[in-house]
């Protein structure tokens, strides 16, 4: 998944809220196949969409290099009405300008939809546009760098400590019931969701909730054994097939009652039961899903993980479970791996340690799935047309299967053929203690990217329907995994 195309996405989000609008787009402009291009969701995994110059209103604003702004979109010759006919969205006032890099090249334009008062853009806005522009064109030019991650990953930082500061002053029996995981999430959510933070920390915050999760989950291969893999894995595989089987069983028979589209039933199944917007953005372009599928099904997955999040630990604590139970869980019942994470040390360490070693077990499972609904929707490929790109089976193999997983197997196997012993043996530094030491506290700090990088703007962007199939699916799911695991325990 691009963490660039996340980035603006998240950029855009951050915009609009400041402008006080309904919608901000940002689009880029790709030298090389001519076009305009924009993301087409605000989360971990997204899709996009392209224009060619000057359609529409952001591509005259970017072609002629000129601030538009239109009070009525429908009165104006530029504007077309596609995407308002496919949604039954009503564009009214826009506000397009084009974004330049630091010799003054365009190389893109932002656009704002519909002020939430009901009023046109007026001279005020454009000056804030103006300021966002310029900030957009500075984070485009250096989101990789240090500096530009900096005050996003400071963030984090301090989210971290005051969640964990705040689960301290917690009275004693409290605080062993209680992860200090769940009050860094809520306070970055809370923090994220109720301040309109400068756009300067969203590189960093996209880092930590992204590339730092990942080197967290590498880095906890040190703390397990190749053998407690095997068995962990070996107790859940039979309970994740089954419950692989019983998401898309549920999805496709919800939804084919509600009348949703069946490639969208089928990524909400496989969303639930593999992976969550990593495998649906693995599958999307298999099954030729179009944008708005894409949208929802990530969108419906990621509010069925942010529910799991808030809500297991709870559900875990009132009914007495105990760590191995609980991790085995939420390894088998979440969706996306950083909310496995999340919920299960919300929980407490060993119960994080079980979900992680679960998850990765479904992670590895996806490969099978992707290049399976390959398999199936192979015939579509042809119906595309001449231009369409088609995925070999190498190319469904290698988009399926995550580095980290890969990086986590090599430091379990490392650990379990004694190295980080000889190691600190040969170091006289305690190396196994450092590293949980250090993988403790990136962990917190991923944890708080999290947090900062929920948006709850997106539960009311969710469908109806795509909700009610991803929420039936998500609760049998979660119930025929306690049942499955109380069976085998």
């Amino acid at each position: 998944m691009s963490t660039r195309k996340a980035l603006l996405s998240r950029i855009m989000e951050t915009a609009a809220r400041r402008l006080r609008c309904d919608k901000g787009t940002l689009y880029l402009f790709d030298e090389k196949a001519r076009q305009l291009w924009t993301v087409v969701l605000q989360n971990d995994a997204i899709g996009e969409i392209r224009i060619e110059p000057p359609q529409g209103l952001a591509g005259y604003s970017f072609w002629h290099k000129e601030v538009v702004n239109v009070e009525d979109a429908y009165a104006s010759p530029y504007f077309s009405d596609k995407t308002d006919k496919q949604t039954g969205y009503r564009t009214r006032a826009v506000l397009c300008m084009p974004v330049l890099d630091k010799t003054g090249h365009a190389i893109g334009v932002a656009q704002m939809i519909n002020k939430l008062d009901g009023t046109p853009f007026d001279a005020a806005d454009i000056e804030a546009m103006s300021g966002v522009v310029r900030d957009i064109g500075k984070l485009l030019d250096n989101s990789d760098t240090l500096p530009a991650l900096a005050p996003g990953l400071a963030l984090a930082c301090i989210v971290a400590l005051l969640g964990s500061g705040a689960h301290l002053i917690l009275p004693k029996a409290l605080q062993a019931a209680v992860s200090p995981v769940l009050f860094i999430i809520l306070l970055g959510v809370g923090v994220a969701n109720f301040l309109i933070l400068p756009l300067r920390y969203l590189p960093g915050i996209r880092f930590a909730m992204r590339q730092l999760l990942r080197f967290a989950i590498v880095l906890l291969g040190a703390r397990i054994a190749i053998a407690d893999v095997a068995n962990v894995g070996s107790q859940s595989l039979l309970v994740i097939l089954a419950l692989m089987l019983l998401a898309g069983t549920v999805a496709l028979s919800i939804g084919k009652l509600l009348r949703i589209s069946p490639k969208l039933s089928l990524m909400i199944a496989v969303g639930t039961a593999v992976c969550g917007g990593t495998a649906i953005a693995a599958i999307a372009p298999v099954i030729k899903a179009r944008d708005e599928e894409f949208s929802f099904a990530v969108s419906v997955n990621m509010v069925m993980g942010m529910l799991a999040v808030l809500c297991f630990p709870l559900i875990g604590h009132a009914l007495g479970w105990d760590d191995r139970f609980f991790g085995m869980w939420a390894g088998t019942a979440v969706n996306d791996t950083a909310q496995v994470l999340a919920t299960g040390y919300a929980y407490s360490l060993a119960a994080g340690q079980t979900a992680t070693i679960i998850k990765l077990v479904r992670n590895s499972l996806m490969v099978f799935v992707v290049v399976g609904a390959g398999f199936y929707y192979r015939g579509l490929e042809a119906d595309a047309g001449p231009g369409a790109k088609k995925t070999s089976f190498m190319g469904h193999v290698k988009q399926s299967v995550p580095g980290f997983v890969l990086g986590f197997l090599f430091l379990a196997t490392l650990n379990s053929l004694g190295f980080l012993s000889w190691l600190a043996a040969a170091t006289r530094l305690d190396v196994p203690a450092a590293l949980a030491l250090v993988t403790n506290d990136v962990v917190l700090v991923a944890m708080a990217g999290i947090g900062l990088g929920t948006s709850l703007a997106h539960v009311r962007d969710v469908g109806l329907r795509p909700f009610l199939v991803s929420l039936s699916t998500f609760v049998a799911i979660a119930v025929a995994s306690a049942l499955l695991i109380r069976l085998i325990t």
